[in-house]
C-alpha cells in the first residue's frame, strides 16, 4: 500500500506538476545530513515521519450480509492519515524556494489524489485518498521533525494523506431467523399472553437456485405481500406463533400452497 501511495505522489509531482524528472528527483528518504551531502541533483523530499489512525473517521458500524446459510459482518476500513514532511533540497536557496513553491501549488490543487494515478486495487476501492496540507501548528511540529533529524531546518510542507487500511476482520455468525416479542395484555380485565414473531428464509426452486421476486403471501391475512430480494430472501414480520399456512407464486408461474411452523429452525422454502 505504501509503495503504491508514494508512485501515485510521485507521478502527481512530476506530471500533474509539470516538473521534469530528468531535472528534478523525487525521495521518501530520511533527509540526514550525510544523504542530503549526496544528493547531485534538485530533489523533493517526502519524508514520513508520522502514522496515526484518524478517529474522527473510524465508523462503528459493522454492515451484514449474508453468505451461504450464514451472516457475516465486516469491520470497515480504518483511515490512516500519513503525514509527510516535504521540503525541497538543492544548492540555491532561490532554486529551492522556487520548487517548494511549485510543489506546493500541485499539492494545494488537488485534495483526492486522482484515481488514475492509483493502481487497480486502491482504483477499485469506495474510499478514495485524500490530502491536506499545512494545517495550525504544523509548523511548530516539522521544526521538531528538523531537530530530531540534527539537520539545520529547510522551509516545508506539512502534508497529509488519509488512506484506508482494511483489517480484513470478519465476524460470522448463525442467521437470526426468528426473532420473537412477548407481550401481557389486559382482555375483560384479566391478563393474557400474547407472542408474535418475526420469521426469514429463502425461497428456491426444484434446483436450489434462489427465486428473486417470488410473492408471500399469508392466507387468511389482510395484511400486504412481501416480495423476495435479489439472493431470494424474504421476511415475514408479527407472524403469530403455531402453523402457519403460505401463498408462494414465483415469477410467470403458478402458486403454491405452503405450511410452515413457528418457531422452528429454518423457514427456507422449496417449490418442486
Amino acid at each position: 500500500m505504501l509503495t503504491d501511495i508514494h508512485a501515485a505522489i510521485q507521478r502527481l509531482i512530476w506530471e500533474y506538476g509539470r516538473i521534469s524528472p530528468d531535472e528534478v528527483d523525487i525521495s521518501f528518504e530520511t533527509p540526514t545530513r550525510e544523504r542530503m551531502d549526496r544528493l547531485v541533483r534538485p530533489t523533493v523530499s517526502l519524508f514520513l515521519f508520522d502514522l496515526v489512525e484518524n478517529t474522527e473517521l473510524r465508523q462503528s458500524q459493522f454492515p451484514s450480509a449474508r453468505v451461504g446459510d450464514h451472516a457475516e459482518r465486516r469491520m470497515p476500513p480504518r483511515r490512516m492519515d500519513l503525514r509527510y514532511m516535504v521540503s525541497a533540497l538543492t544548492t540555491e536557496i532561490e532554486d529551492e524556494h522556487r520548487l517548494l513553491w511549485r510543489v506546493l501549488a500541485t499539492l494545494m490543487k488537488y485534495p483526492q489524489v486522482p484515481g488514475e494515478l492509483l493502481p487497480e486495487d486502491l482504483r477499485a476501492g469506495e474510499i478514495p485518498l485524500t490530502t491536506k496540507t499545512n494545517q495550525t501548528d504544523d509548523g511548530r511540529r516539522l521544526m521538531d521533525v528538523w531537530s530530531g533529524l540534527g539537520v539545520t531546518p529547510h522551509p516545508a510542507i506539512y502534508y497529509v494523506v488519509t488512506a484506508p487500511l482494511d483489517l480484513d476482520l470478519v465476524v460470522r455468525s448463525p442467521l437470526v431467523l426468528t426473532r420473537t416479542l412477548r407481550y401481557r395484555r389486559l382482555a375483560d380485565g384479566s391478563p393474557t399472553d400474547d407472542a408474535t414473531t418475526d420469521i426469514g428464509g429463502t425461497v428456491r426452486d426444484a434446483n436450489g437456485e434462489p427465486i428473486v421476486g417470488a410473492r408471500i403471501e399469508i392466507e387468511g391475512s389482510a395484511r400486504e405481500p412481501v416480495t423476495t430480494g435479489a439472493a431470494g430472501e424474504y421476511r415475514l414480520a408479527s407472524v403469530v406463533e403455531g402453523k402457519l399456512r403460505l401463498r408462494v407464486t414465483p415469477p410467470g408461474g403458478r402458486s403454491r400452497a405452503v405450511m410452515l411452523t413457528t418457531p422452528a429452525v429454518s423457514y427456507d422454502i422449496r417449490l418442486e
